[in-house]
């Protein structure tokens, strides 16, 4: 796995979101972008951090910020539990095609982490349970993050140690102070 790092040019990104939009970061650029890459669509954990995404996505529209969200996942298994709002959009990448090309690894080992079982079981609680009829693309990846400025360059970024190891908004939005 070949891991990106800070002022690096970010991967370009050509695909649709899942409501058909063409998504394309040359087309983004004078925006800030923050490219997200997480589990399945049917993992708790994915569905708690995605949906704070969604709820809180206005912020981020403030502050200039356009999010893609990628998850290893079809769009059949994607669409029923997740929706797009302004600003956000999110791709299916069932071949882990850009999950490759910026460095996400796959970690059978993660699934043992007690971090990983704390972040499970904290989901639980707020109401996120694991929706088996949408699992897909396997269940052991860890989530990763990347900041990319108005030019494009990595400004940030953010490799998980454990399933539930994302930013959530209230982190992006510290480090565009």
């Amino acid at each position: 796995m070949t891991m990106l790092y800070k002022k690096q040019i970010a991967p370009g990104i050509a695909a649709d979101s899942i409501s058909g939009s063409p998504i394309n970061t040359n087309e983004l650029k004078g925006k800030k972008i923050l490219i997200k890459f997480h589990r399945f669509s049917g993992c708790p954990i994915a569905q708690r951090q995605i949906h704070e995404f969604i709820e809180r996505q206005k912020e981020l529209n403030t502050a200039g910020v356009e999010t893609i969200i990628f998850m290893h996942t079809g769009k059949d298994k994607i669409v029923p539990v997740y929706r797009e709002v302004q600003g956000l959009h999110i791709i299916p990448d069932k071949q882990k095609k850009f999950y490759h090309l910026f460095g996400s690894e796959f970690l059978f080992l993660k699934f043992f982490s007690l971090f990983s079982w704390t972040s499970t079981f904290k989901s639980f609680f707020k109401g996120y349970f694991p929706l088996v009829h949408r699992f897909g693309g396997g269940i052991s990846g860890v989530p990763s993050d990347f900041l990319l400025n108005e030019e494009g360059e990595i400004v940030d970024l953010h490799y998980g140690k454990h399933f539930g190891d994302s930013w959530s908004v209230s982190e992006v939005l510290k480090k565009l102070d």
